[in-house]
């Protein structure tokens, strides 16, 4: 349960957050002076801390620098009067993640306490490689498949250079897990890391949330902002979906970039700033720099170092660790005594296409533990849409007569009906999809045709043994004494 620590002298106010804040939701300490603030943090460190300006014993600036000397990476929000809001947006440039004017708004509170809550989150929660056994806390990044094995050289290779990171990959295949990871082994792992949600800001308040703006710079600008560039100073910034950022904001992290330098919505001041910044998106930002969508000044900028994350269907040889790991963490999180899978539900999870890759294996796991009767997870326990897919597919593999001899056509077909099929589950990477279904099926018959020898086989294709093998590991096919896929 997250912690919040609550400062002001004033009664009511830390009523109204008793109120807010009931027992069984979040953790709450209050203190009333800064004295008093300093002993509980030192005593059990919370996950975010909210104080007011002014204080008996001091003001909410000493008690920001007190705390950051203890730890930079708790996020402080700060609640002034009108009267000191210059006060707080030099709080806000020493570090403040946040303030806030009195009246408090309720709503209002309770979305910046949240953002505040996750950011502590990201930071202070272990994102690391697993390593033995998986019962393990944090957020690990699990699997030992070729592909992954990769991710993680790529991680240990970059987290200590000092340099711009691309991170691209489906929806739901663990970017963020890997930016923090990367955050985390680096030099600058005791130094604050925001996160930022291209997609999920309107584009006409996403720059003054990277950048800040001024006073009256536009529509409901109502007082100064400081933006995260500068709020991140020292730190990470990871900036997540940056495809979908408009090509304005484009330009300013650019000129971020290369000068580590840019002016806030509306003013003309020069600020500096000192933060590594991570991307990463699921869209293919080749084809959009083509249609003019997106920058390619920036994108060789963010192309220092790229990770490419696979997807939970080129993984199903971790499926077994991946679900080993979510069983064990969501039977500890709904106090469950889950602990294992029967053969016929791993069997259907295996068959199913994850879509929403990791993502949506975990919402299935933890739809089963909740299901759960007993301490197996057996088919019944699954969601309809993952038993629903095996019977579709088996209903259809029954009333299929192979032809004697197969139309010409019949591998368009297959692919055209792969594609369909593809695009209804809202794929963003079908060209990578396809081109993988492809070059499947031609290793694979490939390997039929010279009963599975490896080097005839090279030598048609003109490539070498290990490249070879390298893409029959990082396509799941097997070579025994038959040649198969392996989902």
């Amino acid at each position: 349960m997250p912690k919040l620590l609550v400062v002001d002298d004033d009664e009511l106010i830390l009523n109204c957050f008793r109120y807010a804040f009931p027992a069984g939701t979040v953790e709450l300490e209050t203190a009333r002076s800064t004295a008093e603030a300093v002993a509980v943090f030192r005593a059990s460190p919370p996950d975010a801390v909210i104080t007011d300006i002014r204080l008996p014993d001091g003001t909410g600036l000493q008690l920001l620098q007190n705390l950051q000397s203890m730890d930079c990476r708790v996020p402080v929000i700060l609640m002034t009067g009108q009267g000191t809001a210059s006060t707080a947006i030099e709080a806000m440039r020493m570090g403040a993640f946040e303030y806030l004017l009195k009246p408090l708004d309720v709503d209002a509170l309770l979305l910046v306490i949240d953002r505040a809550l996750e950011t502590s989150r990201m930071m202070r929660t272990p994102a690391k490689i697993a390593t033995g056994s998986q019962q393990q806390d944090g957020d690990l990044l699990v699997g030992q498949c070729p592909a992954m094995q990769e991710v993680y050289r790529q991680i240990g290779r970059v987290a200590a250079q000092d340099v711009t990171v691309l991170i691209l990959g489906e929806s739901g295949t663990g970017k963020e897990v890997v930016a923090r990871a990367i955050y985390q082994y680096s030099n600058r792992a005791q130094r604050p890391f925001l996160a930022i949600n291209c997609a999920a800001i309107p584009e006409n308040l996403l720059e003054s949330e990277l950048f800040g703006h001024e006073k009256g710079s536009f529509t409901g600008a109502e007082r100064k902002r400081v933006g995260k560039f500068e709020q991140c100073d020292g730190g990470t910034l990871f900036l997540d979906e940056i495809g979908d950022m408009t090509p304005l904001t484009q330009t300013k992290v650019l000129r971020v970039l290369q000068d580590q330098q840019f002016e806030r919505v509306g003013g003309n001041e020069l600020i500096s700033t000192n933060v590594r910044l991570i991307a990463a998106t699921n869209r293919n930002l080749t084809e959009m720099m083509t249609r003019g969508e997106f920058r390619s000044d920036l994108y060789y900028r963010l192309n220092v170092y790229t990770i490419q994350l696979p997807p939970l269907r080129e993984r199903t040889g971790d499926l077994p660790l991946l679900v080993e790991h979510f069983l064990h963490r969501f039977s500890r999180e709904l106090n469950k005594e889950v602990r294992e899978i029967s053969t016929p539900a791993m069997d259907l999870l295996t068959r199913y296409s994850w879509p929403g890759n990791l993502r949506e294996l975990q919402s299935v796991l933890k739809h089963a533990v909740v299901e759960a009767s007993g301490p197996v997870i057996v088919p019944q326990f699954l969601p309809e849409v993952v038993r629903a897919s095996h019977a579709v597919s088996h209903e259809a593999a029954k009333h299929q007569m192979p032809p004697a001899a197969p139309p010409a056509n019949s591998a368009n077909d297959e692919l055209i009906s792969f594609m369909t099929e593809r695009i209804r589950c809202g794929t963003e990477n079908l060209y990578s999809e396809v081109m993988q279904r492809v070059e499947r099926t031609m290793l694979t018959e490939l390997l039929s045709q010279v009963d599975g020898n490896i080097s005839r086989a090279s030598a048609i294709l003109g490539i070498s043994r290990s490249t070879f093998r390298t893409k029959l590991a990082a396509l799941g096919i097997n070579l025994d004494r038959s040649v198969r896929l392996t989902e």
